[in-house]
């Protein structure tokens, strides 16, 4: 017998080949093929067959015009199931029906096959042959679907459908867990065209073996009998006929980047085929002319138009599919980063929606986000809308909106509106306040003591953080808005012992210009000269001593001012102190006086000073 030859089909028009699987029984199986039109109006009913080729080997034999047609054993198989000892049957068959040595045809098919598979009557899923576990699991859900009938299951929800299939199991032991977990585990689910072939179907069955129930009713199987599928697997499951589809992500996001980012471990014998296999499912692709499947294009070219159609021009590139498919959550992240830099709130509001679920609301894209300065205020907004969970207040993101000439009041406004956390809030705005503009600093410092009511309260933490970052501006607006705070003395002063042992020039000067007392102790009875001393701080000892710091004041661990600044080597502080009338013999601190104390330090030059000052032993 001849062996098939294809004639070639009309590439100018939705043509495709049917394939009349003829009536009969016994080991050979006879077919017609023929041209038909998908916009024919005398096209027949069909079915289409989704199913795995179970590798390339052809070791099986059909006869199709007749004439002897190669094919593999899983398919020879599906077609002895699906035949009929009584009526012929119409069906698509993409390895019958489709020329595949012919590269142009391919391509017009595949370009096709989205319309071929939702205008089938039904999609028939082939899964191979059956097991005694697999028949009780069909059989079960058989009956399932047959009471389900009877009863109106339309309106059920999945615990009426789970009570009505546990009273069916009980007596089956493991029996149907074991076929469930078998048939997930088939090679129909990770075969990459199978996505758009089920996808597309208004309607379909699951066979495996001799046995069949309806799609709409497998895909509810896992969650019933309480089995979790791998992801890959739930996600096919998720877009079966029925009420999966209809409730699941398949409703809202089916963009090329999202069913990527799913069927990632989809397979295919082609790796162009990854791509190829999602435009018919795809919502964003029908009008990228260079994603349409072209297999006179070699495997780089593909790679390379993905890229370009779905992250824009890119020095990045991939030699393989899969550098590409790992590297999707990252370019996507590196993406959205640009669009919040650039865009305005239409284009970031576009890409959230579209494929920005998955990309984390980092402190990098927050910080884009608020230096935007056409649109970092709405563009805030809507994150804070979206997500406002993610968005976290840091220092760098109050900086980064501080650098934004335009809008950067109101977002720090709206940023410090925010925050929950009120001492962490004030200290990470407070040192950033000298990042922003003097409007932008003034406006926050009036949130920030207008915030609640506890105006003494939120004054002291923010006043002491705008110390301790010795930021002269934030203080001075302190002072400014705050003079009507009960405490102001008290609490002016607890700032300028800490600016002076910070050696905060500026902001100590502030302070006491403001009112803070020079000489008041703290709780270790230590005073702000005692601390500058201390810490050789020597511009801070000259201004406190200008204004009047009494140079013999008691406290601290050293005792006295005079006493510290010699047992730790300053000597410019020193010889300030005795300039302004320190006692040079005052016994105080562990060693007796500031001498011993210097010569217990090895501090020569100190010791040098103090001797010429008269000071003895």
């Amino acid at each position: 017998m001849n062996i098939f030859i294809y004639e070639p089909i009309d590439l100018e028009r939705p043509a495709f080949r049917l394939l009349q699987l003829l009536r009969g029984k016994g080991p050979a199986i006879e077919c017609m093929l023929y041209q038909a039109y998908l916009d024919g109006t005398d096209t027949v009913p069909y079915d289409a067959l989704s199913y795995t080729w179970g590798g390339t080997d052809k070791t099986s034999t059909v006869i199709v015009n007749g004439k002897t047609f190669d094919v593999t054993e899983n398919l020879h198989s599906a077609l002895q199931h699906l035949r009929s000892e009584d009526i012929d049957r119409v069906l698509w068959v993409d390895a019958i029906c489709i020329d595949q040595d012919n590269e142009r045809e391919r391509g017009h098919q595949v370009q096709q096959m989205c319309k071929i598979y939702s205008q089938a009557e039904e999609v028939i899923v082939w899964l191979g042959q059956a097991t005694e576990e697999t028949d009780i699991l069909m059989d079960s859900l058989r009956r399932l679907e047959e009471h389900g009938l009877m009863y109106g299951h339309r309106y059920w929800d999945l615990a009426q459908w789970t009570t009505s299939w546990l009273s069916d199991l009980r007596g089956l032991g493991f029996e149907p867990y074991k076929g469930l977990d078998l048939i997930l585990r088939r090679p129909w689910f990770r075969r990459v065209w199978i996505l758009q072939e089920i996808a597309n179907a208004k309607k379909a069955s699951v066979w495996c073996g001799t046995k069949s129930v309806r799609a709409h009713n497998f895909a509810l199987a896992p969650s019933l009998i309480g089995i979790k599928p791998e992801r890959h697997c739930q996600a096919v499951l998720d877009i079966m006929p029925g009420r999966l589809r209809e409730e699941s992500w398949w409703s809202e996001n089916r963009d090329l980047y999202n069913l990527l980012l799913k069927f990632s471990e989809s397979e295919a014998s082609d790796p162009r085929d990854k791509v190829y296999a999602l435009l018919g499912i795809s919502s964003d692709t029908w009008s990228a002319n260079s994603l349409r499947p072209d297999y006179t294009k070699g495997l780089q070219e593909v790679i390379r138009d993905t890229s370009l159609f779905l992250f824009g021009p890119s020095d990045v590139s991939y030699e393989t599919m899969p550098e590409l498919l790992e590297d999707l959550t990252s370019r996507n992240a590196t993406s959205f980063l640009e669009v919040v830099r650039t865009s305005d709130i239409r284009g970031v509001e576009h890409f959230l929606v579209r494929r920005g679920l998955e990309v984390p609301l980092s402190e990098d894209m927050i910080k884009c986000a608020v230096e935007n300065e056409k649109s970092g205020i709405d563009i805030l907004r809507l994150f804070l809308q979206k997500r406002r969970g993610e968005v976290e207040v840091t220092e760098a993101v109050v900086k980064a909106a501080g650098k934004n000439v335009k809008s950067g009041k109101d977002i720090i406004i709206l940023l410090l509106q925010q925050c929950d956390n009120e001492v962490q809030m004030i200290k990470r705005f407070i040192n950033a306040l000298q990042a922003t503009s003097v409007g932008g600093s003034e406006a926050v410092v009036k949130l920030l003591l207008d915030k609640d009511n506890a105006k003494g309260r939120i004054f002291a933490s923010a006043l002491y953080a705008a110390e301790a970052g010795g930021h002269k501006t934030a203080v001075k607006l302190l002072l400014i808005y705050s003079a009507d705070a009960n405490t102001k003395s008290g609490l002016y002063s607890d700032a300028l012992y800490k600016a002076s042992a910070r050696g905060h020039e500026a902001v100590v000067k502030l302070l006491l210009d403001n009112g803070a007392e020079v000489n008041a102790k703290d709780r270790w009875y230590s005073d702000a000269l005692y601390k500058a001393s201390a810490r050789g701080h020597e511009a801070v000892v000259k201004l406190l001593l200008d204004k009047g710091a009494d140079a013999n004041t008691k406290g601290g661990l050293y005792g006295n001012a005079l006493y510290a600044a010699s047992a730790r080597g300053h000597g410019a502080v020193v010889k300030l102190l005795l300039d302004n009338g320190a006692e040079v013999d005052a016994k105080d601190g562990w060693y007796g006086n500031a001498l011993q104390a210097a010569l217990a330090g090895g501090h020569k030059a100190v010791v040098t000073l103090l001797r010429d000052k008269g000071v003895v032993m």
